[in-house]
Formats: C-alpha cells, structure tokens, sequence
C-alpha cells in the first residue's frame, strides 16, 4: 500500500520568509516606496533617503518592504546600477545597533568578526564599503522599535546623520524604519524625526474579502487542486479578519489545516482540520469560563459541538444548532428552552469568543450563520460532555 498523497505540493510558500511575487491590494503603498526611492536608480549617489512604514500585526509590513527590495536590485541590474536592499530584524537581533550593522557588513564581507568594534566603528566600516563596492543601500530596519527602545534616539540620529558628515562624497546609504506602533518615534528628538516623518507609509487592516484573495493566493501555489475549497478559505479569512485583519495568522492557519489533513490521510482540507489548526495558535475554550455557564448555555454548546462534529461544512444555520440542542436537552432530560431564550444563549456564546455568526442575505431573505471558529469540535464536544455529566 503506498503512502498517502500529501494535500500539498509546494509548502515553501508558507515560510515566515518567503516573499509572494505580487503584494495584493498593497500596490499603492509599493508604488509610492517605489517612487520614494527612484532617485537610486535614475540619478545614483546624488541623495539618500528615509521612510516609515507603520501597520498593525499581519499588515504586511515586512513583505512589502523585501517585495520593494527585491523589486529595486531587479530594475538596477537591468540599469546596470549598483544598490543593494538589506532586511534586519531588530528584534532577532536583541535590539542592538552593533548586531544590526554587524548583520549589514557581513552582507558584504561573511567572515567580518564580531568583536573589536563599537557600533559606531561598525557604521564607519559599513560606509567604507559601500565606498568599495561603490554602490548604494536601503537597510530596512524591521521592529525598530526594540532597537529604538534599548538604544533610545541616538541609533536611529546616527544612522540618519552619518551620510550628511560625507557632504562632498556620493551619497550611498537610505533607510525603511518598520514598526507597529507609530508611537515609538516620538521618543526621537526633533531634528532626527522631521527627517523620518515626511515619508510614512501606514497600512490598514485587510478586510476580509482581501484575506480571502491572498489565502487563494497561497493554496493556488502551494496545495493539490481541490485540497482548499472556497468555503474553507472565506471560514479562515473571517477568522483572521476577527483577528484585526491579520494576514499572517491567516495564512498560518491555512498552513496548519492542510498539516492537519494530511496528519488525517484526507485529501481535502475540511472545516475541523481549520478549528484544530486555530486552536493551536490561541486558545479559545477557557474552561474555568465555559464552567460558569448556566446549564443551558452549556447545553447549546454541546448542541454546536455535536453539530459540527457530524458536518463538513464550516457554517450551520439558527435552526440546525437549536435542533442539535433540543436533542442534547431530551438526552439530558431537561426540557428546550423557547426561541428568544436560545437566541440569548447563542449572543452569550459569541460575546465569549466561542462561537461567532454573520448574517447572510440571499433572495430567501436574511439567515443567521454559526461558526465554530476556534475549538475543534471533537474537543468542544468531550468538555461539554464531561462538563454536563459532572453536574
């Protein structure tokens, strides 16, 4: 018997890391980066110039500056302009402005040791190089706000003030400050932010109809045709659109549901194997919480649970839920509590975080959708299971 077919077929596309070769609906803000940065390739040396860009978790912050690295060493090579893009995290790097330079100058020398120097020595050195390799760079300073929280404003004064100390010689050195929280650069005195805030590129939160391009996106590249179904990838993008519009946690899911699949010799990636893989990244059933339900409510829940443990499809109606607990209530011997009762027991549920909803408008008329976001069913269904019998 052979080994199952995996769902996937390129699973590269999912590295923290990987780069897509298009950015969408972000072409606004790489087109102004672009324009921001042109002078690099149409008049090379004659200036040097920074940028901002700020946006919440899964904004795309990071791929849009290495998508805007990538983009510019492309269009120099085929001008035959020397300018190289460099990518640091701060973070990774502890904050430090020496492990940060230290990470630019071996781009260019991979055997430079990493001990002997001060940071400010570092520069120096990073700048004779430049001078060497006679070409120019953009550093992208990923969560600068780690480097500007350890080493206060003079990393960032430094690192922007260091091209104006070489006023007759050729301009080499830019920078992209890339932070979550727009706050952090107050703490910059005057002169140096005044130089940073006349380019800021902020990013808005993905709607959820964009989450769903980019998961299509992704599974397109990276999963076997028919592993992802239209259903499962509008269920995950509601679930990252509830989580601020982050992208990253949407594609993360997308990666572990197919992980799940496989781990269950399915073909197709199913709307347990979506639950499962999002209750590894947060926790959604807190049980000191799901405890302190009245009887009922926990009776609804088991009724979801049960629901969703028997079908394939990632959303279930009012109607199917409240048939799914009058049937827990017989096993139970309690009798259903009438429809408005259900209803606050179903509003209580959501404002838990257990279970959402979403209206669905069709030429029927107007339909209330279940979702079980973030618990696996199975696992929702033992706890309540055990929950109820305790008493």
């Amino acid at each position: 018997m052979g080994q199952p077919r995996s769902v996937f077929v390129d699973e590269t596309v999912f590295d923290f890391n990987y780069v897509p070769p298009r950015l969408l609906h972000r072409d606004t803000e790489l087109r102004f980066l672009t324009n921001l940065f042109r002078f690099i390739i149409d008049t090379p040396y004659e200036m040097s110039q920074r940028a901002i860009i700020v946006g919440g978790v899964g904004s795309g912050k990071t791929a849009l500056a290495q998508r805007f690295g990538k983009d510019l060493e492309k269009e120099a090579e085929r001008r035959r302009v020397r300018a190289r893009y460099i990518h640091v995290n701060c973070r990774e790097n502890k904050g430090s402005l020496f492990s940060v330079l230290l990470r630019a100058v071996r781009y260019f020398r991979n055997n430079f040791p990493d001990r002997g120097f001060s940071a400010s020595e570092l520069l120096d050195t990073l700048m004779r190089i430049l001078d060497e390799e006679d070409t120019q760079l953009v550093l992208g300073l990923d969560e600068v706000d780690t480097l500007i929280e350890k080493e206060g404003g003079d990393a960032i004064y430094n690192l922007t003030r260091v091209q104006e100390e070489r006023q007759e010689g050729p301009r080499r050195l830019s920078l992209i400050c890339i932070s979550k929280d727009p706050e952090v650069f107050r703490s910059l005195d005057r002169s140096t932010l005044s130089t940073l805030q006349r380019n800021v590129v902020r990013m808005s939160e993905y709607t959820q109809p964009q989450l769903a391009d980019i998961l299509v996106g992704r599974a397109e590249m990276a999963f076997r045709p028919g592993a992802v179904s239209e259903e499962i990838v509008e269920f995950i993008s509601e679930l990252a659109e509830f989580e601020h519009g982050d992208a990253r946690y949407a594609i993360d899911v997308l990666w572990g549901a197919g992980k799940r699949a496989d781990t269950a010799y399915s073909q197709e990636v199913h709307p347990e194997h979506v639950r499962e893989a999002a209750s590894n990244l947060f926790q959604a059933l807190r049980t000191e919480e799901v405890g302190q339900l009245s009887r009922h409510e926990q009776m609804v829940l088991l009724g979801v649970a049960r629901h969703f443990l028997h079908s394939r499809e990632p959303y279930a109606t009012t109607g199917e839920v409240e048939l799914s607990y009058g049937v827990v209530c017989e096993e139970h011997g309690e009798e259903p509590r009438g429809h408005t009762q259900f209803w606050k027991y179903l509003n209580q549920l959501k404002g838990l975080g257990v279970i959402s909803s979403r209206l669905q408008t069709s030429e029927r008329g107007r339909t209330q959708l279940i979702s079980l976001p973030k618990v696996p069913a199975e696992k929702l269904e033992r706890e309540m299971t055990r929950i109820l019998e305790k008493g």
